[in-house]
């Protein structure tokens, strides 16, 4: 009888979860400026503005993640294939790029505005395009001083991100320095 009650609340919870996901795809497809063939999304995803987000092809946004922003300068725009996990959070204030076959990882932060040192200043956007094949690690943060992330770049789990990151570098620490290159073996200890 146990294992009858067990198999039954295992069946309804996946359901409610392959429900809630279609339910949360088509609710976003919707309303979002533009959704690709192919793209899920995981209930429990919110986004401050959709009409300022635009989604490619075949990729996939987890549950928990947060999409916010607002004024004449935020937008969103994610490439083909891309898969933000749970729960990280992608500021899009200043305008946000991320290109084809990016993984965003757990936890992680995307800063696209600044304050500067008064918090009761209007929000400075500063514009952010992470290139194709970026992987974000988790519990990373890039904040506005970084404009550019280059294409195949690593960042490394926690690190942050102060300022730009060439194409191919292998980034972590606080603040984060380049480590390696992903197209060498060599890695810095």
């Amino acid at each position: 009888m146990f294992k009858l009650i067990f198999w039954i609340l295992r069946a309804s919870a996946a359901l409610t979860r392959r429900t809630g996901g279609v339910l949360a795809t088509q609710l976003h497809r919707a309303s979002l400026a533009k959704t690709g063939a192919g793209t899920w999304f995981q209930a429990g995803v919110r986004f401050d503005c959709p009409a300022q987000v635009e989604v490619g092809a075949d990729c996939y946004i987890w549950r928990g993640v947060g999409v916010s922003g607002r004024g004449d300068h935020a937008h969103l725009r994610v490439g083909d294939r891309v898969q933000i996990n749970q729960f990280a959070h992608l500021d899009m204030e200043g305008g946000l790029t991320l290109g084809d076959d990016v993984l965003v990882s757990e936890h992680a932060l995307i800063f696209t505005h600044d304050h500067g040192l008064d918090p009761h200043s209007l929000a400075r956007p500063v514009p952010k395009n992470v290139g194709s094949g970026v992987w974000i690690g988790a519990r990373a943060v890039i904040l506005s001083s970084c404009t550019q992330i280059g294409a195949g770049a690593v960042i490394g789990a926690g690190a942050i991100v102060t300022r730009d990151v060439p194409a191919g570098a292998i980034v972590a620490g606080n603040p984060a320095r380049i480590i390696g290159h992903r197209h060498t073996k060599e890695v810095a200890a």
